[in-house]
């Protein structure tokens, strides 16, 4: 889920005239910071898998770069979208280039692009888009296990508290926005912070500027009603957390090769959210390796560990 701070997005990666890797970025609170955008860590990846001879795509998200709107932080729904509509817009462009994009793809995403990566995944295996075949899929930090695992370690320290107040700050004002949670900021928020919440999280303000606006525990920023509400969700708020739960919860054809990663010392995105998308998947069958980047790599550093190694694995260009 990071972004400059905390959370970084992942992307998706195409390879031309043959495989296509697709990758999806992490969380980001400011337009500024979208692929599209600037020459951050998504464009980096990008040109690593790019140099391996793939098409490489990092899709901007909904509210992000130049589109209207804030970013409906966390819905994974939209965000699998753009990363559809991304790919088949480098097919187009490919083809008006005189290029051919091969049918293979390969998925890869870091912490909330990690959710992506597998929500795309499924979209593609289900035949969203004939034009491609699902062939790899290797998500690094993704917070696949909300209601079980992510939204839990806020509250029993396995979750850093100044990234659980950034992304729950983030998740809220985002997901009130899409299916009605509260209808005051201070039913959920403690003053000072109801009154400036949702303006922090207009797609225009970087994750170090808002981090400096928000308190360090969860304890400050939640009103005791939702304090208590997030430890035991219920209504509404288990609905929403659930549509968003779902990524791993599909059947991956034989041939699709999966590796999970993630590292013990993350505190961003616990790893148990990883370990959970395993077992997702193997109630399907579906046979996914676990790689520990370990207990001395943070969220970032996770990704940072982990980028080579899917470079490695991605197939040969045909």
């Amino acid at each position: 889920m990071t972004n400059r701070s905390p959370r970084q997005r992942s992307s998706s990666s195409s390879s031309s005239s043959s495989t296509c890797s697709p990758a999806s970025s992490g969380t980001l609170a400011y337009r500024g910071y979208a692929p599209s955008m600037t020459d951050g860590p998504d464009r980096a990846v990008s040109v690593l898998y790019a140099s391996a001879g793939r098409a490489a795509i990092a899709p901007d998200y909904l509210g992000l770069g130049t589109g209207p709107g804030r970013h409906p932080y966390m819905d994974a729904r939209s965000s699998t979208s753009a990363s559809l509509d991304m790919l088949r817009a480098a097919h187009t462009a490919a083809r008006d280039r005189g290029a051919t994009l091969g049918r293979t793809v390969s998925l890869t995403g870091f912490s909330q692009g990690g959710q992506v990566a597998m929500a795309l995944g499924g979209e593609l295996n289900r035949g969203a888009d004939r034009r491609f075949r699902l062939g790899m899929l290797a998500p690094v930090g993704g917070p696949f296990d909300l209601v079980g695992e992510e939204l839990p370690g806020m509250f029993d320290g396995r979750i850093d508290p100044r990234a659980a107040v950034f992304y729950l700050s983030f998740f809220l004002t985002a997901q009130n926005r899409l299916q009605p949670l509260y209808d005051d900021p201070a039913e959920v928020f403690r003053a000072p912070y109801a009154d400036r919440v949702e303006d922090l999280f207009d797609s225009e303000h970087p994750a170090e500027e808002i981090a400096g606006k928000l308190p360090e525990r969860l304890e400050d920023l939640l009103t005791d009603t939702w304090y208590q509400k997030l430890r035991h969700p219920s209504g509404a708020l288990l609905e929403m957390l659930r549509a968003n739960d779902r990524t791993c919860d599909w059947k991956p054809g034989r041939d699709v090769r999966i590796t999970l990663y993630s590292a013990t010392g993350d505190r961003d995105v616990a790893m148990e959210n990883t370990r959970s998308c395993g077992r997702q998947l193997a109630d399907h069958g579906a046979k996914a390796t676990v790689v520990d980047q370990g207990a001395d790599a943070d969220h970032y550093k996770s990704f940072l560990r982990s980028a080579p190694s899917i470079a490695r694995a991605l197939p040969a260009a045909r």
